[in-house]
């Protein structure tokens, strides 16, 4: 791309991109979902970036990185640097490319370069790269949310609250540490990597697509509905597999503290007061007794939509408005009637079922991830991507799991938008897991 621009069709590249997505997973992405899936992480996508949509924008910034270097390399028949540009033929073939047309902040960034010759010290291709994903993600959020309304299958309130949801989701996925599952280690522990069929759940949620060809009966509970987008599956209290990704988040969080000395109390009466409460976790970092307080929200609740409306207005918002109107209270007026309330703090750490978590749990658990990196020889940024690694990966992990205990999806079916059917995905057994190899349209 840096090397020949505009001037070669990369769109064969983002197609064959695209279908190794859909035979690795199973899913067939229509075109909101794949213009999501090309977002990078940060902004809720997958990373699959579009090669024809970052093309011109490489070429041009590979351009100006080269011409610093030509008086140094060509000095004595070098010509002028504006001669270079005007007569290089794919430079403004770059320059002129359609796809850049949308974005006019980066198309005056790049006229500034041009006028000053200062391509931000080598960056421009991160920088510019950077604001036209910015931009293309404020676009598809309006464009998916009207395109709910030309469907016409939503009306009123409903039709506003799924435009919302949709708004939440994305910004819950773009939360800091939110996809840290998605940067897989191949040097990692193998419980740390999900099944196939937990893979595919976890995409397909992430990019809003169906989870099942059909409704069913929950298996959880018996009497609800388990719908295709999995919305009650991850509203179910049933089944006890909450309880588990729960629980496995609270034995990550407890053994980091562990490997940092602060010798954690897993589930133990500590207040003088009462013996009923057990937080979570407790420990005594510099002379105060801190608890944690572990849960686990999902932000697209039918019966609390304000959950939804936090989450869409910044990301972590519903894990915030959880932590505020449930946990921090659990513990003041117990806390209050302690001896001395000042060596005690009460730390809600509130995780929702996308991975984003409200900003007291992430002070926290950075502080948890740093006592383990000195006790480890290790930087506190290795120590902290480990870390929110793991809970991410038991996140995305115990979400997947209650989706698929429930019925709402099922691991051998998966949607396939572009036909209208679904698709039954092809299995080989290997000792102790099954893997997805590759789906197939199945007529109705």
């Amino acid at each position: 791309m840096r090397a020949v621009g505009a001037v070669f069709d990369f769109a064969c590249i983002d197609q064959a991109t695209q279908s190794c997505l859909a035979t690795i997973t199973g899913i067939e992405t229509d075109a909101s979902a794949w213009a999501l899936a090309s977002l990078p992480v940060r902004l809720g996508g997958l990373g699959l970036h579009s090669c024809a949509d970052t093309a011109a924008i490489a070429h041009i910034a590979a351009t100006f990185d080269g011409e610093a270097c030509l008086p140094s390399l060509v000095t004595p028949y070098v010509l002028p640097h504006a001669m270079l540009l005007d007569e290089d033929d794919t430079f403004l073939a770059s320059l002129e490319d359609p796809r850049l047309a949308p974005f006019e902040s980066v198309l005056e960034k790049i006229q500034n370069v041009l006028q000053a010759r200062d391509n931000y010290g080598g960056r421009g291709q991160k920088v510019w790269s950077a604001t036209v994903h910015d931009e293309r993600r404020k676009a598809l959020l309006i464009s998916m949310t009207e395109e709910l309304g030309r469907s016409g299958r939503l009306q009123g309130s409903a039709l506003a609250l799924k435009q919302v949801q949709v708004r939440a989701r994305i910004q819950s996925c773009s939360a800091q540490h939110a996809s840290a599952w998605l940067y897989g280690n191949a040097e990692a522990d193998p419980r740390l990597w999900l099944s196939p069929a937990e893979l595919a759940v976890a995409i397909r949620l992430r990019l809003g697509l169906p989870i099942a060809p059909m409704p069913s009966i929950c298996r959880l509970c018996g009497t609800g509905s388990a719908d295709v987008d999995g919305v009650h599956a991850r509203s179910c209290f049933s089944g006890g597999r909450r309880t588990r990704m729960h629980n496995a988040l609270r034995d990550v969080i407890a053994d980091f503290a562990r490997r940092g000395l602060l010798a954690p109390a897993v589930e133990r009466p500590v207040f003088s007061n009462t013996e009923r409460k057990r937080p979570d976790i407790s420990y005594v970092r510099d002379g105060t007794t801190v608890v944690l307080d572990v849960a686990v929200t999902f932000p697209l609740q039918p019966s609390n939509p304000q959950y939804a409306k936090r989450a869409a207005e910044k990301p972590g918002g519903a894990a915030t408005a959880y932590a505020t109107a449930v946990k921090e209270g659990k513990y003041r007026g117990i806390i209050d009637n302690e001896p001395n309330p000042r060596e005690w703090l009460a730390v809600p750490l509130v995780v929702d079922t996308f991975g984003a978590w409200c900003p007291g749990a992430l002070t926290e658990l950075r502080q948890i991830a740093r006592k383990s990196a000195l006790r480890e020889d290790r930087t506190a940024s290795a120590a902290c991507q480990d870390f929110f690694h793991q809970l991410s990966f038991q996140v995305a992990q115990g979400v997947a799991r209650i989706v698929i205990s429930s019925g709402g999806a099922r691991p051998d079916e998966a949607v396939h938008p572009g036909a209208g059917g679904s698709v039954t995905a092809s299995r080989v057994f290997l000792p102790g897991r099954t893997c997805l190899l590759a789906g197939q349209p199945r007529s109705q």
